[in-house]
């Protein structure tokens, strides 16, 4: 019974020994994490800016009777690869959706008088950038930077009528922009967890500001 109880005693405290070097961080993981933003670190990172720049693009029908622009986004997602302790290069992509309408009347042969009916275009903004990010200031929790860069930008829409008699041969008369996307912004990350942050951007882009959330992982192990 002795022996029993020695030999387990012995495994427990074994597999104490084994469970603190599993869970222990080693020391060029924990060198890692000591600053913000790194060379050979990867941040994911994901947003919602607001207000909108491109309604612009409506402008050919904005005298049309209850003319307005609504929509959802610009929605950023972005991966970033830290070059040196100053310089990261980043990918990031946008997408948006207007919904763009306004009324016109029309003689309704039902009801044998002139009747307002909802016209529109809907549109599909969805962008592509390289850019360079400069890193000004960087400690544990703070990555103050600058940056900028540009792309392609695909539009699509589709007009829309609920006037029967229109429905296949309205044109909204929208024309596509060039499709060429740039950005340029001032940005601030806090890390209140060792590899999680939120961040705000205020610049040039498809919206003056946005802000979301960063997640930070290594590529590689550090010599």
């Amino acid at each position: 019974m002795k022996k029993f109880l020695l030999l387990v005693m012995l495994a427990f405290v074994l597999s104490l020994q084994s469970n603190a070097q599993f869970f222990s961080i080693p020391g060029w993981d924990y060198n890692w994490d000591q600053k913000a933003h790194e060379k050979g670190q990867i941040h994911f990172s994901y947003g919602y800016g607001q207000p909108r720049l491109d309604k612009k693009l409506f402008d050919y029908q904005k005298d049309s009777t209850d003319f307005r622009v609504v929509g959802i986004g610009p929605f950023f997602w972005k991966a970033e690869l830290g070059l040196s302790r100053k310089l990261s290069v980043q990918l990031s992509a946008t997408y948006i959706l207007y919904k763009a309408d306004w009324t016109r009347q029309r003689y309704d042969s039902y009801k044998a008088m002139d009747l307002p009916f909802k016209y529109g275009t809907k549109l599909h903004d969805i962008s592509a950038n390289l850019r360079l990010n400069y890193h000004l200031y960087v400690d544990k929790e703070w990555d103050i930077y600058i940056g900028g860069g540009a792309g392609y930008n695909y539009f699509s829409n589709s007009d829309f009528t609920t006037y029967a008699p229109d429905d296949t041969l309205f044109k909204s008369q929208f024309k596509l922009p060039f499709p060429v996307s740039y950005e340029m912004s001032f940005g601030i990350r806090y890390y209140f967890l060792t590899r999680t942050a939120i961040y705000l951007e205020a610049g040039m882009g498809k919206s003056l500001a946005q802000a979301g959330f960063v997640f930070k992982f290594r590529h590689r192990k550090r010599g």
